[in-house]
């Protein structure tokens, strides 16, 4: 990265992160070039036995973190508001080009869910799915046991794409060049459970090759947006966990 770039970004953390000004939570929707969809879905069984509902994780201090550093990295005209709660099954995930799922484990597509999502992405919509695992031991909702949110999720995206699968994604893919180019996929998971799979990205591609969805399996990169003010995690992953989600967004614009 160009020594510039680098200046750029001290000072984007510097300038947003230390100094969080009122202003720029005070800008409506209308005012940016770019707002983003974070998915409510309906939940599976398993979705009613966690302490927060699964949609939810990270919001929206994560939602308010992302599109913020989004405008001062990039020439994206964007602000700290610049998301929008959309249910799956509503025809008002159509106004939203790139979305956010998180906890994929706990969806449960219901036949209309199904019709809305194929068409989304039919069309061109993006989709980041993050904040899930495979894991050999998982207290998750008080079950102590084996955890597999991708085999859940695959098992519902079957429904969308019976004839399409997950495939797995590496370092000489276009969607880690797009903006910021990504050194290498390995990276520590912002928590752990024992036994938990290494850290992948997968993805969902159409009939032209291009992506639909990335996955981000054994990690939640919204994790390190949430908590990045706050000082709880470590700059260096902040930085390379903004970099991961600044690239799936340009590339969805651009693809």
């Amino acid at each position: 990265m160009k020594f510039s770039l680098w200046l750029a970004i001290a000072g984007l953390f510097a300038g947003v992160f230390l100094t969080l000004t009122p202003s720029l939570s005070d800008v409506p929707h209308n005012d940016s070039e770019f707002v983003y969809a974070r998915i409510v879905y309906h939940l599976n069984a398993d979705g009613y036995r966690v302490h927060e509902v699964p949609w939810h994780h990270d919001y929206n201090f994560s939602d308010e973190i992302f599109p913020d550093v989004l405008s001062e990295v990039t020439n994206i005209r964007t602000n700290r508001m610049s998301y929008q709660l959309v249910d799956i099954d509503s025809p008002e995930l159509f106004k939203y080009p790139f979305a956010y799922l998180c906890e994929p484990g706990y969806v449960e597509l219901n036949p209309k869910d199904v019709a809305n999502l194929r068409e989304y992405l039919d069309r061109g919509g993006f989709l980041l799915v993050d904040d899930f695992r495979t894991a050999e031991y998982s207290i998750q909702g008080g079950v102590r046991g084996f955890e597999d949110d991708i085999a859940v999720f695959r098992s519902e995206m079957k429904k969308v794409y019976p004839n399409r699968d997950f495939v797995h994604l590496d370092l000489s893919d276009p969607i880690f060049h797009s903006f910021f180019d990504i050194a290498t996929l390995d990276m520590p998971a912002p928590y752990f459970f024992p036994g938990q799979h290494d850290v992948e990205f997968l993805g969902l591609r159409d009939d032209r090759g291009h992506l639909q969805m990335i996955l981000d399996n054994n990690n939640d990169i919204s994790e390190d947006w949430e908590w990045l003010d706050k000082g709880n995690r470590s700059m260096h992953e902040a930085r390379t966990s903004l970099e991961f989600g600044i690239n799936d967004v340009v590339y969805a614009m651009t693809h």
